[in-house]
């Protein structure tokens, strides 16, 4: 039992430590509409993580694994995923701006609603393919080395989604932190820089449907 929760906060870990778009996301929500709002993308986040692992385990166990490796699925993934990174960053990086009466550049702090960054966050995890395939292959070997023992399982997916939701809470407070250090110049850079990298994420994706499996 105790290698199983040792082995899922190391992934856990892993996890928290890996750039994506997730990461971008979470930094840029928290320094633009505060702690609460970053913490209800993280959430989003990890019920798209814990669906992932439900359904990987369960397509596994039944020997229907195919069905998220075929390269179809996958390329649907990628162009949808795509397509929701570009829009999300591009309303990150020319969203909420303002000129004040001297003619200045400022960021309109709107926080979107909470329902609505919960499903942001899960629709942004749940259409990158590359978290699809680390789930998978994860939950292959882990299965395979407990033999479908399922507290062990468990166990493991427990200890590494409850320190992927920890450490992205973190994530989320020390952004928040950070904005108030910045000026509005600084935080309209942040937010250009954030939503540039992730409307390369979302171009990267369709390209490589197209272009690298074409």
């Amino acid at each position: 039992m105790f290698s199983a929760i040792y082995e899922g906060i190391l992934l856990g870990l892993f996890l928290a430590f890996s750039i994506g778009p997730a990461f971008f996301a979470l930094i840029n929500t928290g320094i633009s509409f505060g702690f609460r709002s970053g913490a209800a993308l993280a959430f989003g986040i990890f019920f798209s993580d814990l669906f992932f692992v439900l359904v990987t385990v369960s397509l596994i166990h039944y020997g229907m694994a195919d069905l998220l490796t075929n390269p179809r699925h996958q390329a649907f993934l990628g162009v949808v995923g795509g397509v929701v990174l570009i829009i999300y960053g591009a309303f990150h990086f020319v969203g909420n701006q303002a000129k004040t009466d001297a003619g200045e550049t400022v960021v309109e702090i709107k926080s979107p609603r909470i329902r609505v960054l919960l499903i942001k966050g899960f629709f942004l995890n749940m259409f990158n393919p590359f978290v699809w395939i680390f789930w998978i292959a994860t939950t292959t070997a882990i299965s395979s080395k407990y033999e479908f023992e399922i507290y062990r399982i468990v166990i493991f997916f427990s200890s590494a989604l409850a320190m992927v939701i920890g450490t992205d809470l973190l994530k989320t407070f020390v952004a928040h932190k950070i904005k108030q250090m910045l000026n509005q110049k600084m935080l309209l850079n942040v937010r250009h820089v954030s939503g540039g990298l992730l409307m390369l994420f979302g171009l990267y994706l369709i390209y490589k449907v197209f272009f690298l499996h074409g």
